[in-house]
């Protein structure tokens, strides 16, 4: 059919005016069915209008009732679909923008939130909130989302999203609380947004993000992070998991807003996990580092990401601060980092919690406090080999280190029980920079590596390897270069080390690589401090404070009741381990009331031996040792002159010489009773007496045959083995003569003497001393008159015991 141009024009418009009104339509079905107000402000309730601007769809919300510098908004219904923009349209002066859900529906994020100037955004909504892949904000202020009833104010007011009422009691003041009603709804975050391509520290998308020095509040029942991410670069990231009837108390400061959980009684959970193999993340480094305080009741970081410091920068560290109310569980991979690789710029990681789990090759890095008041347990996952050199990075543990002049952070863990294994570690030191390419290490570390300190009151466990061996369980503290070793500090119950396990302080070069510098040119090993009620070594189980170079550390053990060593474990702090110079350190072993046990060719041994220069200074106080032969340079070099080496010998050695000098001997020095004197020795009389006259006493010479006595007195006689100590059922006996092998342990064996015993003419000897505890005075119980008729006070009155009393004296028996 023919239309002549003005009809076929006419009807053109006719159908374009219909499109843009459906599509107009359309915006505002889909804008009310997402973004509906409830009527309960009145005529002050929010006005939302449909825009395209630039092609993209906008939802502009105007109107809300304003109180001073606080805008009130209040919806049926709240949910931003992806592609979408939610902008609260707020004038400039505005500072609170507080918006509620007061209907049934959870609201699903998955758009952008968008506000003016700098206003805070609070989003309230009881019944939940889904942040998507796709969700972002777009604000100048802070931001906390949460599935509270209601926003408390500084005098009295509730801005209710369970009561709200018609004509609302808006206030001027300032939000101090959320309170929760029976319930607690949950939150969830899968944002991976990069709004403008942004992108965090670790290169992915920084998800929620709010401007530089905010806060970002997730506060809710269970809060998961699912692939999510959060950003706020020098600011606050809070999330806390509560349960119902709980109020979150709101402080404002420099960085937004804290929050604080004094008045909650129970928690729900959060977790950091992985959705489709991406890690959620939660950033807030910076130049001066940003907060992260996770609280709940199980908080779990599964292949999760928490700075607080730019790992690979040189900005300074924040605070990473977790609290759960039962345990933290940190897995598959995942990382608390506050510090920095570069620099060894650092900030504090704070946890308080029931029990800690780390496993699975997750670690923690920075200044580290750990209160975990049942226990502390550390597992390694499989390890990943990073470096050329063949060492393994991704091992479970707990890490502080330096890589500058600044001197590392500390760790400090309280617990009741403390648990390493399969390779798991905790560890401080001061390392250097490595250039994987080129397999080149710097020893750029001049700072001194921290303290690690441990309390657990019941016991610490350390036990076994890495599955390739590569990486030993257990608690260490060196250093890598020029910078000093930290100190390492033990008390517990106790303690037991086995299965290739170690505590260790040491001073070594990195092996394996190409070493920019001068190896030799290394820092001092920390001390190693144990207090234990009881220590145990098992199957190469060991303490250690060795030095390529340079002096040995110092190794103290407090013991209260025993230190048992088996199957070739090891206590040493030996020097110039790479054939280089250095003194040895000094073993302190104080167990005045406890024993020093080795089972019989164990090859246990303690050693404080130098390579070149003097030997240590090896000291133990005990009860009674079993089990231990002091060795000097000669005894060790029988076996193969070339490798002076106590291992070699399949006995229990104590040694502390000087490898090439047999000139700078170092000192064993042993403190320990031959007799246990609780047992109440008595010194005899010095005049010996004639017994043969006291069995012929009862004799006279009126020619009546008188029966005599022998009456043995004291506490017995000689014990058959000089080298045994007097026991209280000793009986008189002959000498005998003994073993070469009692024969050499009675040379060893002089009351009050020092030994130096020459084993080789051109050797000056390593010093043994022997030194017994003074005999204890025992109070006087009786006395008996000697021979010459004196009166003799003795410690324990004697029972007259005859002896064949028929003998009759030979005098008497011809009459």
């Amino acid at each position: 059919m023919y239309r002549n141009r003005s009809s076929w024009c006419l009807e053109i418009g006719i159908v374009s005016t219909l499109a843009i009104a459906g599509v107009l339509t359309f915006f505002e079905s889909f804008a009310l069915a997402q973004i509906q107000k409830d009527g309960t402000l009145g005529s002050e309730s929010s006005i939302i209008t449909p825009k395209l601007i630039d092609g993209q769809p906008i939802d502009q919300i105007d109107g809300g009732a304003v109180r001073g510098t606080n805008l009130f908004h209040s919806f049926e219904q709240f949910s931003v679909s992806a592609g979408r923009t939610a902008h609260f349209n707020n004038a400039i002066d505005i500072q609170n923008i507080i918006s509620r859900v007061s209907g049934n529906s959870i609201s699903n994020i998955d758009g952008i939130l968008k506000a003016n100037g700098t206003a805070n955004l609070f989003l309230i909504n009881p019944n939940g909130i889904v942040f998507g892949p796709n969700a972002s904000l777009n604000i100048g202020g802070s931001f906390v989302a949460s599935t509270a009833d209601s926003l408390n104010f500084a005098d009295g007011t509730k801005f209710s999203a369970t009561s709200p009422q018609t004509t609302p009691l808006l206030t001027l003041s300032v939000p101090i609380g959320l309170q929760f009603g029976a319930t607690a709804a949950p939150i969830r975050n899968q944002s991976q947004a990069k709004p403008d391509g942004a992108v965090n520290i670790f290169r992915q998308g920084v998800g929620l993000q709010v401007q530089q020095g905010k806060t970002l509040a997730l506060i809710g029942g269970d809060i998961t992070l699912e692939g999510g991410n959060i950003t706020a670069k020098e600011g606050r990231v809070e999330l806390g998991s509560v349960a119902g009837n709980s109020l979150v108390s709101l402080s404002p400061t420099n960085q937004g807003w804290a929050l604080g959980y004094e008045g909650v009684q129970n928690f729900q959970n959060v977790e950091l996990i992985k959705l489709n193999r991406i890690r959620s993340t939660v950033d807030t480094h910076g130049e001066a580092g940003g907060n992260i305080h996770v609280q709940g009741r199980l908080v779990r970081v599964g292949g999760g990401l928490l700075t607080v410091v730019d790992p690979f920068g040189g900005q300074s560290g924040g605070n990473l601060t977790v609290n759960a109310s039962e345990s933290l569980v940190v897995e598959q991979d995942a990382q608390l980092l506050a510090q920095s690789f570069s620099t060894g710029n650092f900030g504090n990681i704070n946890v308080t919690t029931k029990k800690l789990v780390v496993r699975g090759g997750a670690q923690f890095y920075g200044q580290l406090t750990i209160n975990a008041s049942d226990s502390v347990e550390l597992i390694s996952g499989t390890l990943i080999p990073l470096f050329r050199d063949g060492s393994d990075l991704i091992s479970s543990g707990l890490f502080s280190a330096t890589y500058g002049d600044k001197n590392a952070g500390s760790i400090t863990i309280n617990t009741g029980k403390l648990r390493i294994l399969g390779g798991a570690r905790i560890s401080t030191s001061s390392e250097g920079t490595y250039r994987y390419i080129l397999n080149q290490f710097t020893p750029t570390n001049t700072g001194k590596a921290g303290n690690l300190t441990v309390n657990a009151t019941e016991s610490v466990e350390l036990i076994g390897t890495s599955p390739n061996g590569s990486r030993l369980s257990g608690l260490f503290s060196g250093t890598e270069g020029p910078g000093d070793g930290g100190n390492l500090t033990l008390t517990t119950g106790q303690l037991i080390i086995k299965d290739g396990a170690a505590i260790s302080v040491s001073s070594q070069a990195r092996k394996n690589v190409i070493y920019i510098g001068d190896p030799n040119n290394l820092g001092k090993a920390g001390d190693l401090n144990i207090t234990a009620r009881s220590i145990f070594l098992d199957n190469k189980g060991k303490f250690t404070s060795n030095s390529e170079s340079g002096r040995g550390g110092d190794i103290r053990l407090q013991v209260q009741n025993l230190l048992l060593m088996r199957r070739e474990s090891q206590i040493t702090t030996n020097a110039g381990t790479a054939r280089l110079g250095g003194d040895g350190g000094n073993i302190i072993i104080n167990a005045p009331n406890g024993f020093l046990i080795a089972a019989p060719f164990g090859n246990n041994d303690i050693t404080a031996n130098a390579f070149s220069d003097s030997g240590g200074k090896i000291t133990i106080t005990s009860k009674n040792i079993f089990g231990f032969v002091p060795r000097t340079r000669a005894d060790v070099g029988k076996l193969d002159p070339k490798e002076i080496n106590p291992t070699n010998l399949r006995t229990n050695d104590i040694t502390a010489f000087s490898q090439q000098n047999p000139s700078l001997n170092g000192t064993v020095q042993i403190n320990s009773p031959d007799a246990d004197p609780s047992k109440g020795l008595v010194e005899l009389p010095v005049n010996l007496v004639d017994t043969s006259q006291q069995i012929a006493a009862g004799c006279n010479s009126g020619g009546k045959i008188a029966r005599s006595s022998f009456i043995a007195t004291g506490r017995g006689g000689l014990a058959p083995d000089p080298t045994e100590p007097l026991m209280a059922d000793a009986v008189l006996a002959d000498w005998i003569t003994l073993s070469p092998e009692s024969q050499n342990r009675a040379e060893g064996i002089q009351n009050r003497v020092v030994v130096h015993k020459q084993r080789n003419t051109e050797e000056k000897p390593q010093n043994v001393n022997y030194v017994n505890e003074p005999t204890q005075i025992v109070e006087a119980q009786g006395w008996i008159i000697d021979a010459n008729g004196n009166v003799v006070l003795v410690a324990q009155v004697p029972t007259a015991s005859p002896h064949n009393s028929s003998l009759v004296a030979t005098s008497c028996a011809a009459n």
